[in-house]
């Protein structure tokens, strides 16, 4: 006997992101409210995003800009790698900093690496559409995307799981 069509179970699926597929999420808590997220991939790249609990997310503030040149002789987006080993990165470390976010209130955010290694690149979408930080974080609007170097586990000792995170941001 067959089911009429209005009387059939409709069964939903949902699939998980790739981020949350082939991504492990690390949170760095820093300053109050310039936290990081890093997304670990096995093959030993991190991509480095702000937290939902950036103060950014919290004011709800527009992105002026995103200005990668962190210094007077160095400009992140003059990165230029090259082949397998990535030759030509700039090395970067947990204190380094990626780039300087300006918002429409007057506010400047300093937004740190997170994590030891090569910088492979910077996402330079966001300085012609700065707002991605907000509306696409881990995706479109990541902020760099660092190799650590092979051989190494990476120290995850400055930073917490998502689990961790989830706990201390919904208190």
């Amino acid at each position: 006997m067959a089911v009429p069509l209005e009387e059939s179970i409709t069964l939903s699926v949902t699939y998980p992101s790739v981020i949350d597929r082939y991504f492990t999420r690390r949170y760095i808590q820093r300053d109050g409210d310039n936290d990081t997220c890093l997304l670990y991939h096995s093959n030993k790249i991190c991509l480095v995003t702000l937290a939902k609990s950036h103060a950014i997310f919290k004011k709800d503030v527009a992105i002026k800009k995103v200005n990668f040149k962190v210094g007077e002789k160095l400009d992140r987006t003059n990165n230029k790698v090259s082949g397998k080993k990535k030759h030509g990165g700039q090395y970067v470390d947990e204190h380094s900093i990626l780039c300087l976010v300006e918002c429409d209130d007057d506010s400047v955010y300093t937004v740190r690496a997170g994590v030891k290694g090569k910088l492979v690149e910077v996402n330079e979408h966001l300085i012609g559409d700065p707002n991605l930080l907000l509306t696409k974080a881990e995706t479109d609007g990541y902020i760099a995307v660092v190799l650590q170097k092979l051989g190494v586990n990476c120290n995850m000792s400055n930073s917490v799981s998502k689990e961790e995170y989830d706990k201390v941001v919904d208190e």
